[in-house]
């Protein structure tokens, strides 16, 4: 059994409007589509789904609500009637089609439709990733509209080779390469396209490897960088996120913003890792106990740290918040501590995450510990946070081992 009604957001935008949306349920989840219309809210009736007289463009608007109902109750039927599972997804494809027909679905329309979901589902950072992707994807064509058969083995080699001759970097080649795969796997999945047409099988992302290590901090200059007297608000602040998240077994810092007062119990944070949706859990240290102190929210506040104002929830104002956040008292402080004690590394707030992997490797903690610290769901991705071995760290195990 499926739904739908036109609403509006519960948001408004800067200018005090209201976006009008379709809403569609079924089997208890729901998904929605921006009709790219906008309202007042006393211009709005609940009752009716339509808008009031009260609108300068009452008519156009209703009529096109009226024809967006027709083709979705057409739609909605044509399902049914197959009587084969389809997804709201499946209908929402369906219904982008301007004829509201069953029909072959394009690239372009089906990664749109993923990108929607992204931002139904709250993940605003994933839609970014997808949305930039698709857009290089249609800037290579130099079209919008992109068929799943243009995607070839030989077309993704010369996109490959279009990326590589703009100078991109491999980290974003790989990124952009896996956004592809992970589209045309969904397309496979759902039946949208057959598994033939799936290129990655001769196309190997794997391959696309960057030269450069990623960053990270030996224990010495942590250690350095803790016991350093900082006179600016903004270096404290910085090298104090960073420590947290190294303590904290690597912690995102979307992951430290939305901590909550209920997450602490006994000394301990439980929280469940927004990223892949596994739990974690891990000890407070002294550190730890001082921060939460230093930077605690108000009493009234549901979250632990005071850095999400007012308790907001909403993904735009999270991802919003998070990218200012980063830039303006995290990442640019980094840099001028870092150049203070004279280490020279592009080092970030996600360095503490690498940091921390790596120096458990240094220690010979095995991979799936440290797969389970970092909250992966995969061995891989663990593997991916850890560097090659220094040559001097390779050098003191080889003299442990053998005897010269």
């Amino acid at each position: 059994m499926i739904t739908f009604k036109f609403t509006i957001k519960t948001a408004k935008n800067l200018k005090g409007e209201y976006s009008i949306i379709l809403h569609l349920i079924k089997d208890r989840t729901n998904t929605s589509l921006s009709l790219r219309k906008k309202c007042n809210y006393e211009d709005w009736s609940f009752e009716t789904e339509r808008l009031k007289k009260s609108h300068a463009d009452h008519k156009q608007i209703n009529a096109l609500i009226n024809k967006y109902s027709d083709r979705l109750n057409e739609i909605i039927h044509e399902f049914e009637l197959d009587e084969r599972p389809f997804t709201l997804q499946d209908v929402l494809i369906s219904f982008k089609n301007k004829s509201g027909k069953q029909q072959t679905v394009s690239y372009t329309s089906f990664h749109e439709a993923l990108i929607e979901e992204a931002k139904t589902a709250g993940k605003i950072s994933t839609s970014s990733i997808e949305k930039e992707a698709l857009r290089s994807i249609q800037r290579f064509y130099g079209r919008t509209e992109i068929s799943f058969r243009d995607l070839s083995v030989n077309n993704i080699y010369k996109y490959q080779s279009h990326l590589n001759s703009i100078n991109n970097s491999q980290s974003t080649i790989g990124i952009k390469m896996r956004t592809l795969r992970a589209v045309i796997n969904k397309a496979i999945k759902r039946e949208i396209i057959p598994a033939t047409m799936y290129p990655f099988d001769k196309f190997k992302v794997s391959k696309i490897k960057e030269s450069g290590k990623k960053e990270y901090l030996t224990e010495a200059e942590l250690e350095l960088l803790k016991s350093t007297d900082l006179e600016s608000k903004n270096e404290r602040i910085a090298r104090d996120m960073f420590l947290l998240s190294f303590y904290g077994r690597g912690i995102n810092f979307v992951d430290l913003m939305l901590l909550k007062k209920t997450d602490l119990h006994k000394g301990t944070i439980n929280y469940r890792r927004r990223k892949t949706d596994v739990m974690i859990s891990f000890k407070v240290n002294i550190f730890w106990e001082q921060k939460l102190l230093e930077y605690a929210a108000p009493s009234d506040s549901i979250y632990l740290f005071n850095i999400i104002n007012n308790d907001q929830t909403d993904g735009n104002y999270i991802e919003n918040r998070k990218q200012k956040y980063l830039k303006v008292y995290v990442n640019t402080p980094l840099k001028d501590i870092l150049s203070k004690l004279e280490i020279s590394k592009n080092i970030t707030y996600y360095c503490a995450r690498h940091s921390f992997a790596t120096i458990l490797k240094f220690n010979n903690i095995s991979i799936d510990i440290i797969k389970e610290a970092l909250g992966h769901k995969d061995i891989k991705s663990t593997m991916s946070y850890l560097n090659t071995l220094p040559s001097n760290t390779l050098d003191k195990m080889i003299d442990d081992v053998i005897n010269f």
